[in-house]
C-alpha cells in the first residue's frame, strides 16, 4: 500500500499512513491509533507550528479586512472591530485542525517523531 500525500491526508484530516481513517478523536486531540490501518499516533505532536501558521495566515486576511471596513466602507470603529474579531476567531477555529493534521502528516512522512 502506498502512503497518501501528506498534504492530501492532512487537509482531509485523515491518517497519514493509509489516508482513510480519521486522525482526530475530538476537535484537536489525536487518536491513539488509526481506526483503519492501526497506525500508532501516540507520539503525534505538531507542537506550536500549526498555531503560528494559522495566526500568520489569518492575520494576512483580517488586517486588510479591517482597513477595508473602516476606510473603504466607512463603518463605525466598533462595528468594524467586531466584524474583524469575529472573522479572526472563526477563521482560526476552522483552520487549526487542517493545519495541525497537515503538519503531523508531514512529520509522519519524514519520520520526524
Amino acid at each position: 500500500m502506498t502512503a497518501p500525500s501528506p498534504w492530501a491526508a492532512g487537509l482531509r484530516l485523515r491518517c497519514p499512513a493509509c489516508g482513510k481513517g480519521p486522525v482526530f478523536a475530538s476537535y484537536l486531540k489525536f487518536r491513539d491509533a488509526c481506526a483503519v490501518c492501526g497506525a500508532d499516533f501516540k507520539s503525534a505532536d505538531a507542537g506550536d507550528g500549526p498555531a503560528v501558521f494559522v495566526i500568520l495566515f489569518v492575520g494576512a486576511i483580517v488586517a486588510p479586512e479591517l482597513i477595508i471596513l473602516q476606510v473603504g466602507l466607512d463603518l463605525p470603529d466598533w462595528l468594524a472591530l467586531t466584524i474583524t474579531i469575529v472573522s479572526a476567531i472563526v477563521l482560526c477555529l476552522a483552520l487549526l485542525p487542517p493545519f495541525k493534521a497537515t503538519l503531523f502528516a508531514l512529520q509522519w512522512k519524514h519520520k520526524a517523531r
